[in-house]
């Protein structure tokens, strides 16, 4: 299910036991924007990002925007054509997202296939990763090949998700270090603006999924 994309975030559950993990083992505090903790780490050329946040809407909306693929470049970071691919249930997809990079560096698209579950402690845990042989390659635009991100969605009190994402990404080529940074400083902060107030709509707030216990 779509709650996952290339320059975006990785959420969290409590800071202070988010912090104990993070410490020691590589990961970099990049920035802190809008309630928003954007930490990095980079290795053999692979970037890896974690983001802890928090957004007061309910499960089942938050779920319903990520489910939502043809919507993604309405609110995701750079992302200018998204859509879904298959689906082979309700938590269990294949989706498609087109990636504008700054000039004069190539596009990036990526096909990802996504995957969910609830925890026992209603909890719920996003995985998706690239599979970029899905679809013919498009003409002039760089196939993003190894991609993983992972949410975990925490419901909290008087209304508040605590989110964690993670998310490993070789885009491909050589990326200048100024496009890593604008991406690490921009990405995830004004993702997660945008998807503070599009989980707000109707559409998403009205929604109960079957599946999502509450």
């Amino acid at each position: 299910m779509p709650r996952f994309t290339c320059f975006i975030l990785s959420l969290l559950f409590a800071v202070q036991i988010f912090a104990q993990n993070t410490a020691g083992d590589g990961w970099i505090f990049k920035s802190e924007k809008d309630g928003v903790k954007v930490f990095y780490r980079k290795t053999t050329g692979i970037f890896e990002l974690k983001l802890t946040t928090s957004i007061n809407t309910n499960l089942h909306g938050l779920i319903s925007l990520f489910e939502d693929a043809g919507t993604y470049n309405q609110w995701s970071y750079k992302v200018t054509e998204s859509r879904m691919l298959h689906k082979n249930s309700e938590t269990d997809f294949y989706y498609y997202a087109l990636l504008d990079f700054p000039w004069p560096l190539s596009d990036r698209d990526v096909i990802m296939h996504a995957t969910l579950y609830q925890n026992k402690d209603l909890s719920v845990f996003t995985n998706s990763v690239a599979v970029p042989d899905y679809i013919p390659e498009v003409p002039g635009v760089v196939r993003i090949r190894e991609t993983k991100t992972n949410w975990r969605m925490y419901p909290g009190k008087d209304g508040w998700l605590y989110i964690e994402y993670y998310l490993k990404s070789d885009p491909g080529g050589n990326i200048p270090d100024w496009a890593v940074n604008m991406a690490l400083e921009s990405g995830p902060v004004e993702t997660i603006k945008s998807v503070r107030k599009q989980v707000k709509n109707p559409r998403y707030q009205t929604t109960r999924l079957a599946y999502i216990k509450d």
